[in-house]
C-alpha cells in the first residue's frame, strides 16, 4: 500500500507538538507545506528534515492532486472555509481545534461532511494521552463503578524554560474577540470538555461563573457545573491563576489535575501538560487499597496519538474519534461556559 501523502496547513507554535507523528507514522509522507510565511515553512522543513513542496497559497495547495490529506494548524477563524474547501477538493481533513467560531459554521462543515464522503476529525491530543486513556480504560472495565462526578482542575502559572517558543503572531488573532469567540476556556477548555465527554457522556446542561478581565485570554479565577446527559454524573471545570509560581513541565506554563468519582473508588489523573505533582500520572483507591499506574506521560504522547489515528482512520476507511458529531457537542459546551456566566442562567445544550 502507497503512503498517505499528507499537508501541513500552518506551521506556527503548535506544529512542533503535531508534526512528530505524523514523520513517525511508516504510512505516512509529508509532501506538502502550507505557510503565510514562506520563510518559516522552509525553516520548519529543515528542522523537520523533509523536502516538500512549499505553498504561501492554500487554495494552490488544494490544487495539488499528489496530496490525499491535509492537517489544519491555522487560526480557528479560518477553520471553516478551510474545511469545508478542502473536503470539496477531495482531501480528507484533520482540523486543530476548537473546530470553529460557531454553531453555523459547524452546520455547514457538517454538510460539506455528508457531500464529500472524506474523512473528517477535529485534532484533540487529550484523547490520546496514555494516562486519560489509562483512566479511560479503568472506567469502563468498572474499577470505580459507575461515575458520578468528574473533576479537572487547571492552574496557569509562571513557569520556567519551556520546550515550546510560541511564535510572535501566535496570541495576536487569540486575543482578538472579532477572531476569536473566547478566552482559554475556549480555546484550551476545549480539551478539558472532550475528555470528560469521552469518560462519562454527553453535557445536558452548564452554569458557570467565567472572570473576565483587562487580558481577553485569561478567563480566571472561573468555574462551571455541567450536568451529563440521562445519568446522575456532575462535570466540575475549573481554572485559576498562579502568577508567581512556577510550573515544571516542557511544554506549556500550565498544570491540570483529573479526578473521577465512582461508588467503588476514585481514579486521579495527576499531570498531562505539566508535571506539578511528584506522583504516578494515574493513582486508583478504592478504599484502603491503591494502585499506582506508570504508564508513559510526556505529554507529546497525546500528538504522536492523534495523528496515528488520522492516518489510520484513512488507511481503515473508519470513522474518527473526533468526527463531526462530538466535535459539535464540544463546541456546544465551550460556547455554553461564556453564555451561562453572561446571562446568570443555566444554558441547555441543543440537540444536533
Amino acid at each position: 500500500m502507497s503512503k498517505i501523502r499528507l499537508a501541513i496547513v500552518g506551521c506556527g507554535t503548535i506544529s512542533q507538538l503535531n508534526v512528530p507523528g505524523y514523520l513517525e507514522h511508516p504510512d505516512c509522507e509529508i509532501v506538502a507545506l502550507c505557510d503565510l510565511d514562506e520563510t518559516r515553512a522552509i525553516s520548519k522543513a529543515k528542522d523537520w528534515q523533509i523536502n516538500p513542496q512549499i505553498y504561501t497559497n492554500y487554495d494552490s495547495l488544494l490544487e495539488d492532486d499528489s496530496v490525499d490529506a491535509i492537517e489544519l494548524l491555522s487560526p480557528t477563524h479560518l477553520h471553516a472555509s478551510q474545511i469545508i474547501s478542502g473536503l470539496n477538493s477531495g482531501k480528507h481533513i484533520s482540523c486543530q481545534k476548537p473546530i470553529a467560531t460557531s454553531m453555523e459554521e459547524v452546520k455547514q462543515i457538517r454538510e460539506a461532511v455528508r457531500q464529500n464522503g472524506k474523512i473528517f476529525r477535529v485534532t484533540e491530543n487529550f484523547l490520546y494521552y496514555p494516562p486519560i486513556l489509562k483512566a479511560k480504560e479503568l472506567i469502563e472495565g468498572g474499577a470505580i463503578g459507575t461515575p458520578s462526578l468528574v473533576r479537572i482542575r487547571t492552574i496557569r502559572g509562571l513557569g520556567s524554560e519551556t520546550m515550546i517558543r510560541p511564535e510572535k503572531d501566535a496570541y495576536v488573532w487569540r486575543r482578538d474577540p472579532s477572531k476569536n469567540p473566547g478566552g482559554m476556556l475556549y480555546d484550551d477548555g476545549w480539551h478539558k470538555y472532550a475528555t470528560a465527554i469521552s469518560w462519562v457522556g454527553n453535557v445536558e446542561k452548564v452554569t458557570s461563573i467565567v472572570t473576565r478581565t483587562e487580558d481577553f485570554l485569561a478567563d480566571t479565577p472561573s468555574a462551571a457545573v455541567m450536568k451529563v446527559k440521562d445519568r446522575d454524573c456532575l462535570i466540575t471545570i475549573d481554572y485559576s491563576s498562579a502568577s508567581e509560581m512556577t510550573i515544571k513541565g516542557k511544554y506549556y506554563n500550565a498544570d491540570e489535575f483529573f479526578e473521577i468519582i465512582g461508588p467503588k473508588g476514585t481514579i486521579w489523573v495527576t499531570r498531562c501538560t505539566g508535571e506539578l505533582l511528584d506522583m504516578p500520572p494515574v493513582v486508583l483507591i478504592n478504599g484502603n487499597e491503591t494502585t499506582s499506574y506508570s504508564v508513559p506521560s510526556d505529554w507529546i504522547e497525546g500528538f504522536k496519538g492523534a495523528a496515528k489515528a488520522f492516518i489510520d482512520s484513512i488507511i481503515k476507511k473508519e470513522s474518527p474519534d473526533m468526527d463531526i458529531d462530538f466535535s459539535s457537542q464540544v463546541l456546544q459546551v465551550a460556547l455554553a461556559m461564556y453564555e451561562s456566566s453572561d446571562t446568570e442562567s443555566t444554558v441547555h445544550i441543543k440537540e444536533v
